[in-house]
């Protein structure tokens, strides 16, 4: 298997997402299969399917690398509040930000830096923060996986892909499994590294 081989790192992209959807145990699924073939974990480090996905992994050992739009933990926990358990380590904004006053601008920020930052990407649901995540990793030609079936956003991406008609180099991995998608995502980016 590949991940015996060479760990990846793995961004989810998300939105909100409560206990008793029923999607909410194949997110937390998610977590433990990142965590059981040691992968390591990265995230715009905020609440919903990011957060369901970060508390599981980490729960199992796994490594989560949360990119923040704040300049520090203080403007993490305050300004934006998002939760500041289940990290493994923390990336901030810069301090000189030219528009760190704009809260959208600090989002979108954090946004190009920890998707620049993954292996892959995987979008589960989703609204217009992941909208931008993907249309992000599909830009920089990016190994795209999607929770099949999760809602919002990740069930539009077939139709977004054939509307962009842009060459980007990304792969496209579709699977409603958990299991299967990361089991997929390990070979092409396997290939892409």
């Amino acid at each position: 298997m590949f991940s015996s081989v060479r760990w990846v790192k793995i961004g989810v992209a998300g939105s909100t997402i409560e206990k008793g959807d029923p999607y909410f145990e194949k997110i937390e699924h998610l977590g433990e299969i990142i965590a059981e073939r040691g992968h390591t974990l990265v995230t715009g480090a905020c609440d919903g399917s990011p957060y369901t996905v970060s508390s599981s992994a980490y729960k199992r050992g796994a490594k989560v690398i949360a990119f923040s739009p704040g300049r520090n933990l203080d403007e993490h926990k305050n300004r934006f509040g998002f939760p500041t358990d289940s990290v493994s380590e923390f990336r901030f904004i810069p301090s000189d930000f030219q528009f760190v006053d704009v809260r959208g601008a600090c989002l979108k920020l954090r946004n190009v830096y920890w998707v620049t930052f993954a292996d892959v990407v995987i979008i589960v649901r989703g609204k217009t923060g992941t909208l931008n995540e993907f249309t992000i990793a599909y830009d920089l030609g990016k190994v795209i996986g999607v929770l099949k079936g999760s809602g919002g956003v990740s069930d539009s991406i077939p139709q977004l892909v054939e509307m962009l008609q842009k060459p980007s180099g990304s792969v496209f991995v579709y699977s409603e499994d958990p299991v299967e998608l990361v089991d997929r995502l390990e070979v092409h980016a396997h290939d892409s590294g």
